[in-house]
């Protein structure tokens, strides 16, 4: 397929859209998040700061900081009221004291530089305008030696149903972004679905 055409960036309307999608997609995310959790502890990344880019209603954001219980997790979104709602459930889940959320821009991250040992991304890459600043974005706010997981719908023949996955990205093209970025150290990885992109072992 070479016929990907960009959606407007993905921002959830209302917490009633937000819930919604976590009730469709907390079983599959439990697993994403153990994903993320098994490579923070591989690559050291045990204490310190992660942020979370597209962290919609900290689903994800608080699931890792139940996982790294020595970690600071910070959730950014562009959706205010969602994350409103997202800081009540770090408080109901017992994490708020590790978890906060703010309002920002995965192509302007509100942070300054070499801020984070880890950054992570879920579902975000193909819904941004500009997918090669949100990733020099991703390497200035990471600390010398931080490391980062993208992780991405794969855009395959079920685009032909979903707008989403038309938007995405195939393996060589999020290689060909990587190349334009100033994102260093990194590695693509194509699955049935996903299309990963992680830091180098």
């Amino acid at each position: 397929m070479s016929d990907r055409k960009a959606i407007p960036q993905g921002v959830f309307k209302d917490v009633r859209e937000a819930e919604h999608y976590d009730t469709e997609s907390r079983l599959w995310m439990r697993n994403v998040v153990k994903d993320f959790a098994r490579a923070a502890v591989r690559w050291g990344v045990t204490g310190g700061r992660v942020l979370d880019i597209g962290c919609g209603s900290g689903l994800r954001t608080i699931g890792l900081a139940g996982m790294l219980p020595c970690v600071q997790v910070t959730g950014l979104d562009l959706s205010e009221p969602v994350l409103d709602r997202a800081l009540q459930s770090a408080i109901d889940s017992g994490v708020a004291d590790r978890v906060s959320f703010e309002k920002g821009d995965a192509e302007n991250i509100p942070f300054d530089s070499y801020s984070f040992d880890m950054v992570i991304c879920l579902s975000t890459l193909h819904l941004v305008n500009n997918p090669v600043k949100m990733l020099d974005e991703i390497q200035r706010v990471l600390r010398t030696g931080g490391r980062f997981y993208i992780r991405d719908y794969r855009r395959t023949w079920m685009g032909l149903l979903s707008p989403h996955i038309r938007a995405c990205y195939t393996p060589q093209e999020a290689t060909d972004l990587l190349k334009r970025s100033q994102l260093q150290n990194w590695q693509v990885r194509g699955g049935v679905f996903w299309l990963s992109i992680l830091s180098k072992e």
